[in-house]
């Protein structure tokens, strides 16, 4: 395949080059004060149960001892070279403060100041690069600038000036935490304080140094890690997240990622109505879909769906069981089961028996299984029934709608379900239900290894909807090079040259889309026998290489019938557009026969700022903007890949015979997407964007209408 000029993404750091400082034996405040409430000093009151030595750094303090520790007048004097250092200073100090930790052979900082590139001045971005230059040069790994700190959970170790990380006194494992936001980090790091198990939490700030990728493979390197919960806002290099999703995989960790900042602010105006329809928030989830990633729609759900990934395993079946002492929760979940086309199969005959034998007639044996308060009688029946429904060889999970919260036998049940799901070796998750969120049994339900819980039914249901599509992914090798590829690419011209329509369906036939046949004519004269030649009816189309949309400026006439109405519609259409645009260059027009019918979609292809060439496929013609159906990958895709995008389309009935109408060929139309996007891939920089709109499907195939290129 071609190579296009696009530099590689920058490595991950590698994970042993930053244990001292994420999970640091000593730790060192530079800055730290008497008082409690300052930076300073209330990360080293959050160090009061690290087991390491704590060392304070201020020459006001030398040789007295601030909140239990010893305090130094500099680095330099520490009896031994620290692992992390914290700098508790202003901006204006930082930098001598970074070559004091250089001297001494620190491994590694963390910065909380403030006021660097986030200020958007010249002069502090300025300052902030030549902070990140110094400490690349010295392999001294950065967290920060404008950051909260990290904690390693397992060490103890709360390297942060938000206050009482005393109190988040969990077990340490399970879930591993990274955020951008430092408050959203920490509030998410918070849910230790009800028994949540989370191993690590970083924060990255402005990332001036390492940033969430690097941060977040450390975690997935961790061996209490077993997923990590991510909350992104932006990254310089946002290809760096398929290396992220590399190291996940060879960890066989999963990531369930949040992005923060979805407006559409990252679609840039563009020549083509791709430019519009590919915003960043689609692009940030298609990136995300490529590297493996796990991604939730709401903050509420991040740790929630880390959890069940951590606690539940692989999935065993598809179907979903739901177990619950209340008909009406019974049927909210089904409900929501149904809406996500989750799979809920009547119990077999086996569970059925066991099913009957322990509800009362005026229950429900059946899916969802429905106990009635009269369970609470029989205390025995809840887990024959969950047992019986876990033996089903039908069922993946069973939920568990937990619906009061007050009763003492509430963290008995939750116990109860943690022993079922182990017995029966499938999980089950817990539905809170009562308004009382953090009642007990929520808490004990957290604090289990074994027991996912969500506060949310629909954020269960799409939960359980992530896990299985997670598990169902499968490898697939990359698409094969057509054979014109490397000619295609090669006449590309660059320096932000628009191709016009038949120089773009030129290109796109090369790399094998199939185009529609046309002729160009400069005169009414010459359309005329161009359409003569090609056969009644025809289109004629302007040919300007200045007019992208041509329908805008009545540059299309459509279905004439001879020569008259070709020679009238040429006349039409040259003055229309040099009405409309009276400075643009007007070549003639382009003469097609008129495409056959079939159903119209629009093909896109662009360069992203963050994820470098992806792909668009969507309901097309001239309303693709306003219906806005469209998929979006990262390209290259397979033809497989391809499809899968054409499927999800709200208008994908139309190409599968919505109506008795003739069913499209798919295969064809998903052959032509990924010859298209793999000429995207290859073209790279030089390749800015390139649209088909319309590229018309049918049982015959499908034909690219109409062609647009601008180059790099």
């Amino acid at each position: 395949m071609p190579q296009h000029t696009e530099t590689a993404p920058e490595p991950l750091r590698d994970p042993a080059s930053l244990r001292r400082l994420l999970s640091p034996r000593s730790v060192a405040v530079i800055g730290v004060s008497a008082e409690a409430t300052r930076f300073g000093g209330r990360t080293v009151t959050n160090l009061v149960n690290f087991a390491g030595p704590v060392w304070g750094v201020n020459p006001k303090y030398a040789g007295k001892e601030l909140h239990g520790r010893p305090c130094y007048a500099s680095l330099s004097e520490l009896p031994e070279a620290p692992d992390c250092v914290l700098i508790a200073l202003p901006r204006e100090q930082v930098v001598g403060a970074v070559k004091e930790c250089i001297a001494k052979g620190a491994g590694g900082i963390i910065a909380f100041a403030s006021g660097y590139g986030e200020t958007g001045l010249p002069e502090r971005v300025a300052e902030e690069a030549t902070l990140r230059e110094l400490c690349r040069g010295a392999k001294l790994p950065l967290v920060g600038v404008n950051c909260l700190g990290i904690v390693d959970h397992v060490l103890k170790a709360g390297v942060t000036f938000m206050p009482e990380y005393v109190r988040m006194t969990a077990p340490a494992g399970g879930v591993a935490i990274t955020s951008q936001s430092g408050a959203l980090g920490y509030a998410l790091m918070q849910a230790a304080e009800r028994g949540f198990a989370v191993c690590h939490m970083t924060t990255a700030g402005n990332a001036t140094d390492l940033d969430v990728c690097d941060l977040a493979a450390y975690q997935l390197s961790m061996p209490e890690c077993r997923v990590v919960a991510l909350a992104v806002e932006g990254l310089r290099d946002g290809r760096r997240l398929a290396l992220l999703g590399e190291a996940a995989k060879a960890a066989g960790k999963p990531i369930v990622v949040l992005k923060l900042g979805r407006g559409e602010a990252g679609a840039a105006a563009a020549v083509s109505h791709t430019g519009s329809l590919a915003g960043s928030a689609a692009a940030w989830s298609a990136a995300f879909a490529r590297a493996g990633m796990v991604e939730v729609e709401d903050f509420d759900a991040l740790l929630e769906t880390a959890a069940l990934f951590a606690k539940a395993g692989k999935p065993k079946a598809k179907g979903v069981a739901i177990v619950t002492a209340s008909g009406g929760a019974g049927i909210m979940a089904a409900d929501h089961a149904e809406a996500l086309d989750l799979p809920m199969p009547q119990p077999s005959t086996e569970a059925k028996a066991v099913l009957e034998a322990a509800i009362p007639d005026f229950g429900a044996p059946r899916n969802p299984c429905d106990l009635t308060a009269q369970a609470a009688s029989d205390p025995t029946s809840f887990g024959k029934c969950v047992l019986a429904m876990a033996a089903d060889p039908q069922y993946g999970v069973i939920v568990y709608p937990q619906v009061y919260s007050h009763h003492a036998t509430t963290v008995a049940r939750i116990k109860e379900i943690g022993e079922l799901a182990e017995k029966g070796g499938k999980p089950i998750v817990v539905a809170w239900i009562p308004e009382q969120l953090e009642g007990p049994g929520a808490v004990a339900a957290d604090a289990s290894p074994v027991v996912p819980l969500f506060r949310s039914m629909r954020r269960l249901m799409k939960g359980i909807k992530l896990w299985h599509a997670y598990y169902d992914r499968q490898e697939e090798a990359p698409p094969a090079p057509p054979p014109g590829l490397a000619e295609a690419v090669a006449a590309l011209p660059g320096n932000g040259a628009v191709l016009t329509e038949a120089e773009a369906k030129a290109l796109f036939a090369k790399v094998g889309v199939p185009v529609v046949e046309e002729r160009r004519a400069a005169t009414a004269d010459a359309a005329a026998d161009q359409a003569a030649a090609l056969g009644f009816p025809v289109v004629l189309k302007l040919d300007s290489p200045d007019i992208a949309h041509k329908t805008e400026v009545g540059g299309v006439k459509l279905n004439l019938a001879d020569a008259a109405a070709v020679k009238a519609a040429f006349a039409e259409i040259m003055a229309s557009a040099k009405r409309h645009a009276p400075q643009a260059r007007l070549d003639g027009v382009l003469v097609q026969r008129m495409s056959r019918k079939g159903v119209e979609l629009i093909l896109g292809a662009r360069r992203d700022p963050q994820f470098g060439p992806m792909i668009l496929v969507g309901t097309g013609g001239v309303q693709a903007e306003l219906w806005r159906d469209v998929a979006l990958d990262l390209a290259p895709v397979t033809p497989a890949r391809a499809e899968a995008m054409l499927r999800s389309l709200k208008g994908f009935p139309l190409l599968d015979g919505f109506r008795g109408a003739p069913k499209a060929d798919v295969a064809a139309v998903a052959k032509a997407v990924s010859a298209f996007s793999v000429l995207a891939a290859a073209a790279g920089e030089t390749l800015q964007e390139a649209e088909v709109n319309p590229l018309i499907a049918g049982e015959w195939g499908c034909l690219a209408v109409d062609g647009l290129v601008r180059c790099g």
